[in-house]
């Protein structure tokens, strides 16, 4: 009789198909000790020829526009206005994420990856900040934590945060990752050319640099607009601010040969004997040393010209010089970061002044410059407007970071479980909230 019911095998087929993928599953996504879900596999897999999802067009609705004084320290801004201020700050997260459409991340790629020394494993779940493993940080557990905070409130200050996409990933909080292509995926503060695996992410400077009396960025801004723009005084009294052609006219570094001796001993050889030059070298292992020479970051904005090099990879004062209405001169970069798309060496847009690997222009140039002084200022003017009242602002910082959890979870499939039952019925989390782990450690 049965067999005469047509529907009713349908129905006993569905079931058993269903059961049999629900079955395989929970089997595939299993640890291997069986004892608890660390991931679910994505069932649906995007078109190839899609745009991930964090690509996807949306409406621009009214005339809102990006002001830095209203808007520079919102951390909350919605996806939309994100994309209106900031259309340059993604290009390296979407470099990233088109490299992997096509063969996306899997758990077992990224678990591929140990945590080794300063590195930390995070989970986003709903939003919400877990820490599933903290490496020994010998020397960077400042920056880690510097960064987990910073990512920590880019998530909380928009509203609808548990709509972003769980997600599990790997960040190092040293100059640079090791092994940055031959292992699982890893966030890092820089990169170069060929390191696919690597996500960029903003450097911990964003929260505070402690480390070389750098204090918290907000802060550090206020005290750079101070000197470039002058401030009023809680009992009313004006100081006016310095203006580019009042700054002294000479280039500027300090820093230490050890990180970096190929590039900063020619920038030196180039800048010796120069009337133009402040060029010195800080030995960190000597306190004498650093209290004459130390240069406190905003006070480089009081010289018209601000070298910059890169050190073991990135230079962490990069940004902080891009913030002040002064010249910066650099070498070719070999390192990326977060905010270089934004960089303009040439044209009426120029941003920055590049020079020749060994510095052998560089006198040249700063003699070219200090006869044009209109040349030299609309320059200077040209990186206020491009990274101070934008690309470098607080604001465009956590639009970054939203932005790398959307990319990264539309090339990834997997969701990570972050709350398990172990084989003794007892509910297990995989990480401990941030709130929680930030008063331990």
């Amino acid at each position: 009789m049965l067999a005469q019911l047509p529907s009713f095998r349908f129905l006993v087929t569905g079931a058993t198909i269903a059961l049999f993928t629900l079955t395989f599953l929970l089997l595939s996504t299993r640890q291997s000790s069986g004892s608890s879900l660390r991931y679910l596999a994505k069932t649906q897999r995007p078109s190839s020829n899609c745009l991930p999802s964090f690509q996807a067009p949306f409406n621009i609705s009214g005339d809102w526009d990006f002001v830095v004084g209203r808007d520079g320290s919102d951390h909350g801004m919605s996806e939309e206005r994100c994309k209106i201020a900031f259309p340059k700050l993604f290009g390296e997260i979407e470099k990233s994420a088109a490299l992997r459409a096509q063969s996306r991340i899997s758990y077992a790629e990224l678990d591929s990856r140990e945590v080794e020394d300063g590195m930390v494993r995070v989970i986003i779940d709903k939003g919400e900040l877990y820490i599933v493993e903290f490496a020994p940080q010998p020397v960077t557990a400042s920056r880690a934590r510097a960064t987990l905070n910073s990512l920590h409130r880019a998530l909380k200050a928009v509203p609808d945060r548990q709509n972003l996409p769980s997600i599990e990933f790997i960040f190092t909080s040293e100059d640079f990752a090791n092994d940055p292509t031959g292992k699982g995926p890893v966030w890092s503060y820089s990169k170069r050319d060929g390191d696919d695996s690597v996500w960029l992410m903003p450097d911990f400077g964003y929260w505070a640099w402690p480390e070389v009396q750098v204090g918290p960025y907000q802060e550090v801004r206020q005290r750079i607009a101070a000197i470039d723009d002058g401030e009023t005084a809680p009992d009313g009294t004006i100081t006016p601010g310095l203006s580019f052609q009042d700054k002294k006219k000479q280039l500027v570094w300090r820093g230490s040969l050890a990180t970096n001796p190929g590039i900063r001993t020619k920038l030196l050889k180039a800048s010796s004997t120069k009337s133009w030059a402040s060029v010195r070298v800080i030995d960190w292992d000597d306190e004498t040393d650093i209290r004459y020479n130390l240069l406190p970051i905003e006070d480089h904005c009081r010289y018209m010209f601000l070298a910059h090099t890169e050190g073991r990879s990135f230079s962490g004062r990069g940004k902080y010089l891009l913030n002040c209405r002064s010249v910066v001169i650099s070498h070719p970069l070999n390192w990326r970061e977060a905010h270089h798309a934004a960089l303009v060496s040439s044209g009426p847009d120029a941003n920055f002044i590049e020079v020749q690997p060994d510095f052998s222009d560089l006198s040249h140039k700063i003699d070219y410059l200090i006869d044009n002084p209109l040349v030299a200022e609309r320059v200077a003017n040209n990186a206020v407007r491009t990274f101070r009242d934008r690309y470098l602002t607080p604001a465009a910082e956590s639009c970054y970071w939203r932005q790398l959890v959307r990319a990264y979870a539309s090339v990834c499939d997997f969701e990570p479980v972050l709350f398990s039952v172990g084989r003794d019925g007892k509910k297990i989390s995989r990480g401990v909230p941030f709130e929680t782990w930030l008063l331990m450690h």
